[in-house]
């Protein structure tokens, strides 16, 4: 099968569809995918917690993988090495410490921080940091300065433009004083909800500044002031989805709940803890959470939050239990892959193809008419880059000489000739001829499963077909659709002969037949956003053809796996600037 699509139409608006970090031409360290494993972590109800976090793996069967502290920017005054002694204790719980720096003091504003008033202190904290990371061992760890910012139960909060500076502030004094900043990754951690006038992304430092996005969710439950119970899709995914869609950039970055619990009163605690596992799994940015397993009910009943503690066991929470054991549940320590120089190296989406099959690539088009093959669907995927055509020209794919590769054509519309080339380099046609009139738009497929692929028109709602390269008479000539639709190509139904399908701008739909002939489609749905290129391939090795559309807006390609109205289900960004992308075998 070859599966070439000319991407020459535009789709209807389907609203959030996901977006994928990375480039397609960078390589680099292993990936944090957003679908992969997620990883829990906890704040201990206890000031020594190795021991605790043994047992809780005895009785889940599984590890933390962050542990959650807070720490005061003055808290080594009293004890110089209060803050490497807490550091070191969540590293021999075999978990990496989700540090949030706090500043208590009612003179300690953002804009006190931000003025550089308290640089010497911060300076004092950084030290027993450095002190800590410089024991070795792969020590690393997670700051997260001045959490939950946009909220007025703190000192600091309610002032964006100084909370950004003095964002800016701390890590420069931090990285300035640890002796690998490698080793430590930095978290923007506001509160869910956040209080007016601003907003989540009104206090975000900037993407060169944050590595990691993280978020405290609460369900506070029906206790005085609240808003009742809150499942999670309500608790947590609310607010998720609004730091995506609101921070510029922040849907290639990974998230984590940087805290998150249940309390008891209003609902069924257990089944909460439960599909929180649920909702983070499912969602393609957030890579964990970390539980807020306080216990605050001393000073508000209201608030039990805690699920474990060593001395007791588990109250009565077996959903937490289930959740640990899940496939979807993992463990990683130390986090190796997350403290290497440069951003870390996230991806919403593991790539599509599995390893060892057949699937189709992409190639784009550049409006000098550079041609950028991927070899695989994958942020890190290496290319082959050469020029072919004018900028004039429309650019095709096809395996044109039956070798099993697809090689570059480009179709002229100032003279009707194409212009065929059996090899993915710069050089000159090895085929051409006179093929279709002024405004015919032309496809590319294996019109009758003998492994080569040849060209057709479309004009006007009429479809021509030809099985052999050359200037003549058509093989296949049937209407189908109306003027002004637009066509592409794809075996959609795994039979090994690609047929046509039409994109009808008036309406947003796509259509597909599976055979080379008029007739009503055989099935249709709605996909895509306005002046997205549309096409098809095999992008999961299944057999058969479903649709992606190339977007310039964002640089990004959206796919599908299966011929259906939906979001996509797994996206690719590429570098900017392309003017087309085209299926490539």
């Amino acid at each position: 099968m070859r599966k070439i699509a000319v991407p020459l139409i535009a789709l209807a608006v389907l609203a959030s569809l996901p977006s994928v970090g990375g480039t397609a031409h960078a390589a680099g360290p292993e990936l944090i995918v957003g679908s992969g494993p997620i990883y829990a972590g906890m704040y201990p109800n206890t000031f020594w917690f190795s021991s605790d976090f043994d047992t809780f793996e005895t009785d889940t069967g599984q590890r933390i993988t962050f542990a959650g502290r807070f720490h005061n920017v003055r808290e080594n005054d009293g004890w110089p090495e209060a803050t490497k002694w807490t550091l070191e204790e969540a590293w021999t719980a075999g978990s990496t410490p989700f540090s949030n720096l706090q500043f208590t003091r009612v003179e300690e504003t953002a804009a006190y921080v931000a003025s550089g008033a308290l640089d010497a202190q911060i300076t004092v904290w950084a030290t027993a940091v450095k002190d800590w990371l410089d024991l070795g061992g792969g020590r690393s760890l997670i700051i997260a300065p001045m959490q939950e910012m946009n909220g007025d139960w703190v000192y600091y909060g309610m002032d964006p433009a100084n909370y950004k500076l003095a964002y800016a502030r701390i890590r420069s004094i931090v990285e300035a004083t640890v002796t690998d900043p490698t080793m430590v990754r930095w978290a923007f951690a506001p509160n869910g909800w956040s209080e007016e006038p601003y907003g989540i992304a009104d206090y975000y430092p900037g993407g060169g500044l944050v590595d990691i996005i993280s978020l405290s969710t609460y369900n506070f439950g029906d206790h005085p002031g609240s808003n009742g119970w809150m499942n999670p899709p309500m608790s947590i995914q609310q607010w998720v989805d609004e730091a995506r869609d609101t921070i510029p950039g922040a849907a290639d970055k990974p998230f984590l709940l940087a805290q998150t619990a249940s309390v008891s009163s209003g609902g069924d605690k257990d089944a909460w803890v439960a599909d929180m596992f649920t909702q983070v799994a499912g969602d393609p940015n957030l890579v964990g959470f970390i539980y807020f397993n306080i216990d605050e009910t001393s000073f508000n009943p209201d608030r039990d939050w805690k699920i474990w503690q060593d001395d007791v066991g588990y109250s009565g929470y077996a959903g937490f239990v289930e959740g640990m054991g899940r496939a979807t549940t993992g463990y990683q320590f130390p986090l190796t892959n997350w403290f290497q120089s440069g951003p870390l190296p996230f991806v919403q989406y593991e790539p599509p193809c599995p390893e060892g099959s057949d699937c189709d690539t992409i190639a784009f088009v550049d409006p000098g008419s550079e041609i950028n093959l991927l070899s695989d669907i994958h942020p890190a995927a290496t290319t082959n880059e050469f020029y072919y055509g004018t900028p004039a020209d429309v650019p095709l794919m096809g395996d044109w000489d039956c070798d099993g590769t697809a090689t570059p054509g480009m179709y002229r519309p100032a003279n009707g000739f194409v212009y065929l080339r059996n090899s993915n380099d710069t050089g000159v046609a090895d085929e051409e001829f006179f093929f279709g009139i002024a405004g015919d738009i032309p496809i590319v497929g294996d019109w009758n499963n003998n492994s080569c692929d040849t060209l057709g028109i479309y004009r006007n709602g009429r479809v021509f077909i030809k099985n052999t390269l050359g200037t003549g008479f058509a093989d296949y000539d049937f209407w189908y659709g109306v003027p002004g639709d637009r066509p592409f190509t794809g075996d959609f139904d795994g039979d090994g002969v690609d047929t046509v399908g039409l994109y009808r701008e008036s309406s947003g739909f796509v259509y597909f037949r599976n055979t080379l002939d008029s007739g009503v489609a055989d099935f249709e749905f709605w996909y895509g956003a306005p002046s997205d290129r549309i096409l098809a391939g095999d992008w999961n090795g299944d057999g058969s053809d479903t649709v992606a559309v190339y977007r310039p807006s964002d640089d990004k390609v959206y796919f599908r796996f299966t011929n259906t109205f939906g979001v996509a289900d797994y996206t690719l960004e590429v570098d900017p600037g392309y003017r087309d992308a085209m299926t490539a075998r």
